[in-house]
């Protein structure tokens, strides 16, 4: 019912913008060639460069995923490294303290030997010394009380007169 009606303002149409058949055939065959050359040669190549370009983007998006984890790695390890040097260091510069309070102590006691060792040298050394001062101050003074002596009774003394005197007073003393 409605194909007679459309086939005739097919026709109708076709005459009314000079649509022939024949042209039409040959221009559509052209189309379709051009657009197979253009899908062939155009639009392939670009395609496949794409293809191949997506393809080294991918493997440069990978190799940079890669890349991160990796230093990611390499900086966890260098920073273990780091713990690991500061403890070691902590722990040499606690042993250095703990050798250096041992010297410390044993010069100190070291040093406080010597010096009870002088200070015991210097008593005994005062002692001889007081000891000779007495001494000599001993026999000056019997020299003295013989002198004395002499002067007193008015006669010249001998040695033994001497020693007598010199005895019984550091005797007395």
């Amino acid at each position: 019912m409605y194909q007679p009606v459309i086939a005739a303002s097919l026709e109708d149409l076709a005459s009314k913008f000079g649509l022939h058949t024949d042209i039409f055939i040959a221009h559509s065959i052209a189309f379709i060639i051009l657009v197979a050359v253009v899908v062939y040669f155009g639009i392939k190549p670009i395609m496949q460069q794409l293809e191949e370009r997506r393809a080294r983007i991918q493997e440069g998006e990978e190799m940079h995923a890669r890349s991160q984890k990796e230093l990611q790695e390499v900086k966890a390890t260098g920073e273990q490294i780091l713990a690991d040097a500061h403890a070691a260091g902590k722990q040499e510069i606690e042993q250095a303290r703990q050798n250096a309070a041992k010297l410390q102590a044993e010069l100190s006691d070291k040093a406080s030997a010597e010096a009870r060792a002088i200070i015991d040298n210097a008593k005994q050394q005062a002692e001889m010394d007081t000891q000779r001062e007495k001494d000599a101050l001993k026999n000056e003074f019997a020299r003295l009380v013989a002198q004395a002596t002499s002067k007193v009774t008015g006669k010249v003394l001998s040695e033994a007169d001497h020693r007598a005197i010199n005895a019984e007073a550091i005797n007395q003393l």
